[in-house]
Parts: C-alpha cells; sequence; structure tokens
C-alpha cells in the first residue's frame, strides 16, 4: 500500500514540540495547499489536536514518505535541524490502516477509550473533503473508521464508565440522589481543572443552581454571564449555604482543610440530605462531616478506586477491540488491494454491453416479424448468456487482485483485450 501515517504526538514528543506543530485554521489550509500542489502527495487528511499532529496520506513512493514529511514538518513549522529526531511516528501500509483504526477507538488516546477523539478524526475528514485534499482512498479508510469504531462503542459499550475523577464525583452523586439532579443545587468549591470539569458535568445533567466558591470571581465571570443558573460567592460565605444545597464538590489547592466538623456542626441544621465529594489532595473536607446524620461524604481515594476499576474493565475490552478492527480492515484491505483490476472490469462490461447491444439490434432487424414476447425472451437468455461467460473472468480478476497480483492482472487485461 501507498498509505502512510507521520503523527507527532503525546505518545513520543513533549508537550513544548506539539504546541509548535498545531495547526490553526489558518495554517491547515495553508498546509493543504503545499500538499495538494505536491505531485508526490495524492491525498491527504491532517488531524491537529491537543495531543497529537499528524497526516494520513497518501503517496507516490511509499519509501521516501517518512523524510518528505519529516521535511516538510520541518520547512512549515520553521524547526531546528534535528529537533524531530525520535520525536515522531511513521507507519505505512496494513500497520497505517490499523493505526488510524485504533486511533478512532481510543485506543492510541491518552485517556483510554475518550470519545472525543472520533469527532475530531470526522471533523479532520470532513475538512480535508473541503479543502479537495482527499480521494477514493482516503475516503473509503476514514469512513470504514469511523463507522467501525461507532459500532465497537455500541457494542462494546466502553466508554461508559468514565476514567475522570470529575466526572465519576458527579456520577456518584447522580447514583446517591437516585432521581437525577435537574433539581439539585450545588455548591462547587475552588475553580482548578477538576472544578471546572465538574461544572461541566452538573450543566450537562441541567441542575437548578450552581454556587462556585473561589477567591477570583473574574475567573468565573465568562461562566456566570453564559449560565442564569450559575451565581458566584465569597469563599469565606462557603458555611453560609451549607443549608441551601444538596451537593458540594470541593476542589481546592489549599494545604489544609476547607471544612472543619466543629464549624460545619454550628451551620448545617440536617433539614435536607447533603452529598459530599472531596476531590482534593490533601483533603478539603474534614473525616468527621461524613459521621454527620445527613451527609454523605465521598473522598478522592474512593473515587480512585472507581476510576481504576473502571479502567481495567476497559483494558479487558481491548483485545475485543482489536478483533474487531482486524475483522473491518481486512474487508478494507480487499477492496484496496483490487483496486487496479476494477477499472478493467468495469471496461469488461462496458465493452460487453456496448457489443451485446449492437449485435441485439442488428438480430432485431432482421427478426423485426417476431412478437415483442419473443423478442424480449431472446434478449433476456443472450445478455443472460453474456454475463455467464464473463462471471469467472471477472471473478479471477478479483481473486488475483486479493493474491497481490492486481497490477499484473491489470496490464495482462489490457494487453490481451485491447480495452485500456
Amino acid at each position: 500500500m501507498k498509505l502512510v501515517v507521520f503523527s507527532i504526538s503525546h505518545k513520543n514528543s513533549s508537550i513544548e514540540l506539539r504546541e509548535k506543530v498545531a495547526f490553526s485554521k489558518s495554517k491547515l489550509k495553508r498546509a493543504y495547499d503545499i500538499l495538494k500542489e505536491s505531485s508526490y502527495v495524492k491525498e491527504s487528511v491532517i488531524l491537529s489536536t491537543c495531543n497529537r499532529s499528524e497526516i494520513i496520506a497518501v503517496v507516490e513512493d511509499k519509501n521516501c514518505a517518512e523524510n518528505w514529511f519529516k521535511k516538510f514538518y520541518g520547512d512549515f513549522f520553521d524547526l531546528e535541524q534535528g529537533e524531530l529526531k525520535d520525536k515522531y511516528l511513521f507507519k505505512s501500509g496494513k500497520a497505517a490502516v490499523i493505526y488510524l483504526y485504533e486511533v478512532c477507538n481510543g485506543l492510541d488516546s491518552l485517556v483510554l477509550a475518550e470519545d472525543q477523539i472520533l469527532g475530531q478524526v470526522k471533523d479532520a475528514h470532513d475538512f480535508a473533503l473541503e479543502e479537495k485534499a482527499t480521494g477514493k482512498i482516503l475516503n473509503k479508510l476514514f469512513l470504514g473508521a469511523i463507522t467501525t469504531a461507532k459500532e465497537i462503542k455500541t457494542k462494546t459499550n466502553i466508554s461508559a464508565n468514565s476514567l475522570s475523577i470529575s466526572s465519576i464525583a458527579v456520577k456518584q452523586v447522580e447514583n446517591y440522589f437516585n432521581n437525577g439532579l435537574w433539581e439539585k443545587t450545588v455548591q462547587v468549591i475552588g475553580y482548578g481543572e477538576m472544578s471546572r470539569l465538574a461544572v461541566t458535568h452538573l450543566l450537562e445533567r441541567n441542575v437548578k443552581k450552581i454556587y462556585i466558591c473561589n477567591r477570583n470571581k473574574a475567573a468565573v465571570e465568562d461562566l456566570i454571564n453564559s449560565h442564569d443558573n450559575v451565581e458566584h460567592i465569597e469563599l469565606k460565605h462557603k458555611y453560609d449555604i451549607v443549608n441551601d444545597v444538596d451537593i458540594i464538590i470541593s476542589a481546592t489547592a489549599a494545604p489544609h482543610y476547607i471544612y472543619y466538623v466543629d464549624e460545619f456542626k454550628e451551620k448545617y441544621n440536617n433539614k435536607r440530605d447533603l452529598c459530599i465529594v472531596d476531590i482534593a489532595l490533601p483533603r478539603d473536607v474534614e473525616p468527621g462531616i461524613g459521621e454527620l446524620d445527613g451527609v454523605k461524604l465521598f473522598h478522592i481515594d474512593q473515587l480512585k478506586d472507581i476510576a481504576e476499576k473502571n479502567m481495567e474493565s476497559r483494558m479487558n475490552l481491548i483485545e475485543d477491540i482489536r478483533k474487531e478492527i482486524k475483522f473491518a480492515i481486512k474487508e478494507y484491505e480487499n477492496w484496496y488491494d483490487c483496486l487496479p483490476v476494477y477499472p478493467k472490469i468495469e471496461a469488461i462490461q462496458k465493452y460487453t454491453k456496448e457489443l451485446t447491444d449492437e449485435e441485439l439490434s442488428k438480430m432485431f432487424k432482421k427478426l423485426s416479424h417476431l412478437p415483442k414476447k419473443d423478442r424480449d425472451t431472446i434478449e433476456i437468455i443472450v445478455r443472460s448468456l453474456v454475463k455467464k461467460m464473463w462471471r469467472k473472468p471477472i471473478l479471477q480478476l478479483k481473486n488475483a487482485g486479493l493474491k497481490g497480483r492486481a497490477e499484473e492482472m491489470a496490464s495482462f487485461v489490457d494487453d490481451f483485450l485491447g480495452l485500456e
């Protein structure tokens, strides 16, 4: 196969290098212009995410591809000589096909079997289509890889159990209340990465109200402006609303507790159940608070245990996923291997149809006295006979492709039948 992948990803490079080789929208268009102008690259799709910058391409000669794309990246991003050394992955042929299928299924992702990558691959292919940079070989490959990934995700349900602590935290709360979170009020302490992810998951579940409790109101201004149910309160007032919320999710970087038992007991009136999830390390919530009536406390180690079990569950499915991929890839390989003979088969079918039409027309002029019913019968028999005559030769052409002899047989058809 003349199919190749050149990839700079989280597996082989630093974040500093990935930042340098990221394709912005404007750079993406410029890169496609260069690739399309090249006589060497026949088709291409660029996939650029926070964790990867890679080009999947059909090339004139795969033996030169590694050096060609290394030079392309170096020139395009103005990299220093040797900066890419041992910092990229290169695959060709069947290995490149397998790679794309595994990427679509999240097997090459930082978070195993994450869902986001599939949408990113689809968007990348759609953009390549808009830019007219891709063709039948990559279109067939990407359609097959994306469709297979969707089917595998549905079949295995591999993404059902999250590996994100923030997502698991919200899921635990959802399970605790059992009837959804749409009428619940939440207090989120801190607004670092884990808190932001937790807020995203809470908003997706249509909670009634979210109070974000942190020292820097400016950090949450955009969120407050875009969501009517989000409000900021000062960190020093965190105890003031403990009786107004159903859920507290705490994720600060404080070196000490944020909530202490004695202070909490003074404020909490136990008139409504309260679920607290402490995802900070060191912990934000003094453990004794979890022993108060009406309070359910989850801490980060419990959530990590769930994440590890979820990861174990995903790991157990990897072999099954690879078997599904192997089966799906075989269909693509068969199609690809037969590419040289398909035009010959079409030429044979076109030639025989034209010849049959011509001879039937001559025959029916001589047999014009026959009833239409009889002429229709003759036509059916003749066309069926011609089709049967070519059935075995056409099948042999396809079999030659499956055995790696497609180009040889295509050349033979040109020489023998003169149908080029």
